[in-house]
């Protein structure tokens, strides 16, 4: 595969950028003292639909042919990707149908169906809950005719969720600021693949995944597809896919991708962090990669780095939870 050139990520980003927000670049005091170095973060919980997921899906919408625009899309999504989905299907009038894992945060259910998508609940947990819903929803899409999507394994959605990564290294630039790291929260892999495309030299791309749940880890390890055990609790719902897409990992290992794994309790720290210093409402797979500076300091002494906050769609229970702990 023949990578996309920043030319043409660029354009993508100005395609898309009349129907999103530009999130910010806020600096982290705490965690900055804390390594001595400088922490930035961009909030793409501020993003339409609370979730960079929109931009991506967004994307991936326009690029659709006429005849597939007017039969309509299928895909699977744990909830924020649902979300973006139905969101820009709404804007450009494309019908929606998504499978939503019957555990799937309320909130992300809910809202998915108040932007006009048809959710169907699956309640499968056979081999996982992830591909139970995958098969679900390729059932759907071939009895509906319709095209199937795939919530992170598709190199147009990757382009798409690109659109961060370009967004930020304007924002460097314009600051001038020279970032040697950037953290991108993984389940399947299309943001840290996306941005590992736009920056290539002198800055270093650090996939951070939840304890449970590491396959791009395990992946990056052994240099092909490998198959996390997905068999302990986990609050990040947005990052159980067991192993990462094949287009993300073949992007991730030529760019040179590294990785880390960040304990539950690092999570919700992170959380509470976020929103006493930051006024920032983080979900838990959102704010994994703070949690990563939180749990290990010593790895990014002396340095600057940008951490992508991927998502701020939690319930009110886990996230009162997260503040009184």
């Amino acid at each position: 595969m023949t990578e996309p050139s920043i030319q043409e990520l660029d354009s993508i980003y100005q395609l898309i950028k009349p129907h999103t927000r530009v999130t910010p670049l806020i600096k982290v005091e705490s965690l900055s003292e804390l390594i001595e170095g400088k922490v930035w973060i961009k909030p793409e919980s501020l993003q339409k639909t609370g979730a960079f997921k929109f931009r991506g899906a967004l994307y991936r919408l326009m690029t659709l042919s006429k005849e597939a625009k007017k039969q309509g899309v299928t895909a699977y999504s744990s909830g924020n990707f649902a979300r973006g989905l139905a969101t820009a299907g709404k804007l450009l009038n494309i019908s929606v149908n998504l499978v939503m894992p019957h555990d799937a945060p309320e909130n992300k259910i809910i809202s998915a169906r108040q932007q006009g998508a048809t959710v169907t609940l699956c309640s499968s947990q056979t081999p996982s809950r992830e591909e139970a819903a995958s098969l679900m929803a390729a059932k759907i899409a071939k009895e509906q005719q319709q095209t199937l999507l795939h919530p992170f394994d598709d190199l147009t959605l990757i382009k798409g969720q690109a659109s961060v990564a370009v967004e930020l290294k304007q924002q460097l630039s314009e600051a001038e600021i020279q970032c040697q790291q950037i953290l991108c929260p993984v389940g399947g892999g299309s943001l840290v693949a996306g941005t590992s495309m736009v920056f290539k030299n002198n800055t270093q791309i650090t996939a951070v995944e939840a304890e449970g749940y590491a396959g791009m880890q395990l992946s990056l390890a052994h240099q092909l597809q490998s198959r996390a055990k997905g068999d302990a609790l986990c609050e990040c719902d947005a990052l159980q896919a067991l192993e990462p897409g094949k287009e993300n990992l073949d992007i991730a290992l030529r760019n040179r991708v590294n990785s880390l794994v960040v304990s539950a309790p690092a999570v919700r720290q992170a959380m509470k962090l976020a929103f006493d210093e930051l006024k920032l409402v983080l979900e838990p797979s959102g704010a994994i990669s703070l949690a990563a500076i939180i749990e290990k300091p010593e790895l990014f002494r002396h340095t600057t780095l940008t951490v992508i906050a991927t998502g701020g769609n939690v319930d009110h229970g886990t996230f009162a939870s997260a503040l009184t702990e």
